[in-house]
């Protein structure tokens, strides 16, 4: 396999775990752009299986990354938040799309230590066999299955995790009922569409403003949102988009006033549960680049 082929049938693939390992599609690219430079450098005569040896590669670097930037993350200001990607405008966006984990339990990895972040990620988005990740992470298969244990107890995860528990067309049902709620000033509107005990977390990494501790239960965030729109009411360039945010229905909100958001949500049978607000600049780099969602 020439070189050129590898790059581009496995750099999605790197890509993608290496994304969804650190939550940064800025830090994958980087990490996966130096893979490819030291693949090139090496004899690779005795290399039986290019994807298995590059995805070795991609976790661990990823893993090495984990651990440096795990300080970085305890001193960040507010809530860090994965960096979302606009999936409606480029729909592969680099990235198997196929293979991914709703933005919410993104988010939830955080708990997880890096090593246990790369086996949650190998096994339960890409049905890697405990025997391949043993080559990759150098633990034992049985070892790997403690890991995946422990890491699911910690994340309180079952398979309906995966994926928002309702399709599509309800999904976006409810973002829309849930901005005509927002827009119009209808409170009781948007407390039935809300859990009483939702939280909403916001990120503006002490770049922009944003609310630097979650605001927990329907009446405190529906507060916190009708505040937020009277800097909104005189005006005319404010535009909220539905567009698909890492997989799933979300908003993207600008303004000239203000610096741009991504919003994404968890919803669980028919009520929005929690509510992730992207504001630090940093963060939206993809999701500006990739257009600005649908109208």
């Amino acid at each position: 396999m020439e070189m050129e082929e590898a790059y581009t049938q496995y750099k999605p693939l790197l890509l993608s775990i290496s994304y969804q390992m650190a939550g940064s599609m800025t830090e994958a690219e980087d990490i996966v752009h130096d893979i490819f430079i030291d693949f090139h450098k090496i004899d690779k005569n005795n290399i039986k299986d290019y994807k298995s040896y590059l995805c070795k590669m991609a976790t661990n670097r990823t893993i090495d990354h984990l651990k440096s930037a795990s300080k970085r993350r305890e001193h960040y200001i507010g809530p860090w938040l994965p960096e979302p990607l606009n999936t409606d405008q480029d729909p592969l966006h680099s990235i198997e799309q196929h293979d991914q984990l709703s933005y919410a339990l993104l988010t939830l990895l955080e708990k997880l230590n890096p090593v246990e972040r790369a086996v949650f990620v190998l096994r339960e988005v890409f049905s890697f066999s405990y025997d391949e990740m043993e080559s990759f992470i150098g633990k034992e298969a049985a070892n790997c299955r403690k890991i995946l244990s422990r890491a699911k107890k910690k994340l309180h995860f079952h398979e309906s995790k995966k994926k928002n528990n309702v399709g599509r067309d309800e999904e976006e049902k409810l973002i829309n009922q849930f901005v005509s709620a927002v827009t119009t000033g209808n409170t009781d509107e948007l407390f039935q569409l809300l859990k009483e005990d939702a939280i909403l977390y916001s990120d503006g990494g002490g770049k922009v403003t944003a609310a630097i501790f979650p605001i927990v239960s329907s009446k405190r965030i529906a507060r916190f949102i009708f505040g937020l729109l009277q800097k909104y009411s005189d005006d005319t360039s404010l535009s909220i988009q539905m567009t698909l945010i890492n997989g799933q229905p979300g908003l993207f909100i600008s303004s000239d006033r203000e610096p741009s958001s991504a919003v994404c949500f968890e919803i669980t049978d028919q009520k929005v549960t929690q509510i992730f607000v992207i504001r630090n600049p940093e963060k939206l780099t993809y999701m500006l680049e990739s257009g600005r969602g649908k109208k």
